[in-house]
């Protein structure tokens, strides 16, 4: 998925990662943007390409940013979404603009701040705000919204909330992510410390829940 701005070829991902590639020059260039989705297996796989299409053209796409998808589903129950974007914005005609632009720091005259070395104090501020880390936290919403809305239109009742717990002020332990090797395992019978921790998890959850409403009883 291109910006209007983006030269038609990089509708093909090798021409665009080899242009990415070609571009930077430094040996520890961050090439890329990498986000893992989880995909909702509530709502009918032919309709993951438009949820991704949705989310990305509004976050990614509206910004300026390339966007390149793939989706994974192997049949084990973690249907899921690689996305990849480029770093850079470009300008009208489709040139990658730098990542980021030198800044003379100023005194309280206005006046630019000489160093003993004779260079002028300075220091860089990135063009673009996508590595602001509030980014991610609106990113996040972005797909619990979309997710929330197309499972609203294939009339299922579950929702998500991307929110841990705690924030949702929700008095429970969080369990752990498991993965698809561990959680392949346990779908086999095998018995995993992860898989264990996790029921142990669920059980402490049960057990509190129990006891709450043996106290609200109790005061009521």
């Amino acid at each position: 998925m291109l910006p209007a701005n983006a030269p038609p070829e990089y509708s093909d991902r090798n021409t665009l990662w080899n242009s990415v590639e070609k571009n930077e020059k430094q040996w520890n260039s961050q090439l890329a943007r990498r986000i893992v989705l989880p995909l909702p297996r509530e709502v009918p796989a032919d309709q993951y390409p438009a949820m991704l299409q949705d989310f990305c053209r509004e976050h990614f796409v509206s910004q300026g940013m390339c966007v390149d998808f793939a989706i994974h589903g192997k049949g084990d129950g973690n249907p899921h979404a690689h996305i990849m974007l480029t770093m850079r914005a470009m300008d009208e005609r489709g040139k990658r603009l730098p990542k980021s632009k030198k800044v003379y720091d100023l005194d309280e005259n206005g006046e630019r701040i000489r160093l003993p070395s004779g260079n002028w104090k300075s220091h860089k501020e990135d063009t673009v705000d996508w590595n602001d880390q509030s980014k991610a936290e609106i990113w996040r919403h972005g797909w619990e919204v979309i997710t929330n809305d197309y499972l609203e239109r294939n009339n299922r009742p579950e929702r998500v909330d991307l929110r841990s717990f705690e924030r949702q002020g929700i008095d429970l332990a969080p369990t752990i992510h498991l993965g698809p090797a561990v959680t392949q395992m346990e779908k086999r019978g095998i018995e995993t410390d992860m898989g264990n921790l996790n029921r142990e998890i669920k059980q402490v959850n049960r057990a509190l829940l129990v006891i709450r409403k043996l106290i609200s009883d109790l005061q009521s």
